[in-house]
């Protein structure tokens, strides 16, 4: 039911948008029929590029573009500056989004600059556009042309520069700072799109995660069996590796870096001395199927990333539904992560814990 009232709220907003861009255009109501314009070509951009590029967008983020269009669509009636601003901010974040798709598939590279800086130029340029309909509609339909539309045209674009400014800002900000609320919007998009992304892992991404450093949710990892200050193979560093992946699990889900130690510096896992990368993919899948559990494997997915001439190992994994134990030799281990550390926990505290965290879902 929830889809169809969504769809019929969207195709009641595109009708109301080409109904309300031609009476604007008859009547000459220049800065109303210019949002409009905007807001129509915003409300198709979802459809288009399922299209045109197989782009998936979440649920969430179609329900907040319809709710940013009616919004502007309101604010639009009212001859003042927010539509314009408005305006600037919504094309900005849309030339963010387009190179965050491009640099994510490896098509350029992350350069902070370029990114604000196409934002921004990408806004102004739309807003021109639009100003240049507005002035050859007004030639076709014989409208007067005096001196006050040249300061009206130029105001408007001088407000839409501000919104365009504003989402450079937070989108300069993102990249710096990693604004939670961007993130998260984007892991979404990228979730809904994981055969585009999945194609090519960049390694700048790869190394912007490194920089932030090992949290709740990340942690590195020099190798998968070798020790490195013996040289020898140890299953202490396997049963390590496995612990932090079950932690993972039992927690907010995470990501493993190996190849990397803990001052983020890349070794690379060549030391683990596997004849290749695809051997030791192999080894470690084994290795969660016997220690983790061949039915958990699922929530579990390993990439290997080439870095400068040697090769890291990345291990993802998904928050799971029921609690996981790591198989010992003689029991089951329970481990979950406790800010940047993996903590083992049993008896009363892993009975509340189980509790707390797994029975809620069930």
């Amino acid at each position: 039911m929830v889809f169809k009232i969504e769809d019929y709220l969207s195709f009641s907003i595109k009708l109301i948008l080409i109904l309300s861009i031609l009476n604007s255009a008859y009547f000459g109501l220049w800065h109303i029929m210019s949002t409009n314009i905007f807001l129509l070509v915003l409300v198709f951009s979802p459809q288009i590029l399922k299209k045109s590029y197989n782009l998936k967008f979440p649920k969430e983020f179609e329900i907040l573009l319809l709710i940013f269009i009616v919004v502007t669509l309101f604010l639009g009636q009212i001859k003042g500056i927010f539509a314009p601003i408005l305006f600037g901010i919504g094309t900005g974040m849309i030339g963010l989004l387009i190179l965050f798709i491009l640099y994510s598939t490896n098509k350029i590279k992350k350069n902070y600059p370029l990114i604000v800086l196409f934002s921004f130029n990408f806004a102004i340029a739309f807003g021109v556009g639009l100003e240049l309909i507005k002035y050859y509609i007004k030639i076709i339909l014989n409208q007067s042309l005096d001196g006050g539309i040249y300061i009206y045209t130029m105001n408007n674009l001088t407000y839409v520069l501000l919104g365009a400014a504003i989402a450079s800002g937070i989108g300069f900000l993102y990249l710096k700072t990693h604004l939670k609320f961007i993130g998260e919007a984007l892991k979404k998009f990228k979730s809904a799109n994981k055969e585009i992304f999945k194609k090519n892992e960049s390694p700048q991404e790869l190394i912007e995660l490194i920089k932030k450093g090992e949290g709740e949710i990340l942690e590195f990892k020099s190798g998968l069996r070798i020790n490195l200050h013996t040289n020898e193979f140890d299953k202490k560093i396997e049963h390590s590796n496995l612990k932090t992946l079950c932690a993972f699990l039992n927690s907010d889900g995470g990501t493993l870096i190996i190849g990397v130690d803990d001052k983020g510096k890349i070794l690379g896992i060549e030391k683990d001395n596997f004849e290749n990368s695809d051997k030791m993919q192999l080894h470690l899948s084994n290795l969660i199927k016997q220690k983790i559990g061949k039915e958990n494997s699922h929530l579990i997915s390993i990439k290997v990333i080439k870095f400068k001439g040697k090769e890291i190992i990345k291990i993802e994994c998904k928050k799971s539904k029921k609690p996981i134990f790591l198989k010992d030799e003689k029991e089951e281990e329970f481990y979950i992560r406790t800010g940047p550390s993996t903590s083992r926990i049993q008896g009363r505290e892993l009975l509340e814990y189980v509790k707390r965290n797994f029975e809620k879902e069930n």
